[in-house]
């Protein structure tokens, strides 16, 4: 649940990245093949480290990030005047244990359509998609792995997020 929590917050941060929410939506792509839209935007990156704290407050210290104490924060999406829009991008660093298999240091999460749809169609495609799924009022989440061994987090949001 904790991990679920901190998923969820990490979600928010890479969306900022992006200099509107109109840009966002012009992202979204769907597959020639089976015309679904896959993934509609990044809903949070996670960064393993060795000494988490001390990676915390170099980020806080040096980036200005607003590190809470549970390892991460979630950054408010603005559009390209910087007024608000609904949403969040979570960003957290931590010990790296929700990566397995994955040895990579970071996992991205991405924020999906339809869920159980993506990771059938992922299968049918012969992607590494693991077998455990979790659902929970954070939205529902499925993993891939790809094909250089880099755990991949799919985030369906709950409706209305």
């Amino acid at each position: 649940m904790k991990n679920k929590i901190l998923l969820c917050a990490i979600s928010t941060f890479v969306i900022s990245a992006f200099s509107n929410a109109e840009e966002l939506t012009n992202n979204r792509i769907q597959t020639e093949s089976d015309n679904m839209t896959r993934v509609t935007g990044i809903g949070g990156i996670f960064i393993k480290a060795k000494n988490p704290e001390m990676l915390q407050t170099w980020y806080k210290k040096h980036l200005g990030i607003d590190v809470q104490v549970w390892g991460g924060t979630s950054f408010k999406w603005v559009d390209g005047e910087g007024k608000p829009y609904a949403g969040t991008t979570a960003w957290m660093i931590g010990n790296g244990e929700n990566f397995k298999p994955s040895n990579s240091s970071f996992m991205v999460n991405y924020r999906v359509a339809n869920l159980s749809k993506l990771l059938t169609a992922l299968r049918d495609e012969g992607c590494n998609v693991l077998d455990e799924t979790d659902e929970s009022e954070f939205g529902k989440f499925g993993w891939v792995i790809d094909p250089e061994g880099n755990k991949v987090e799919l985030w369906e949001p709950p409706v209305g997020e």
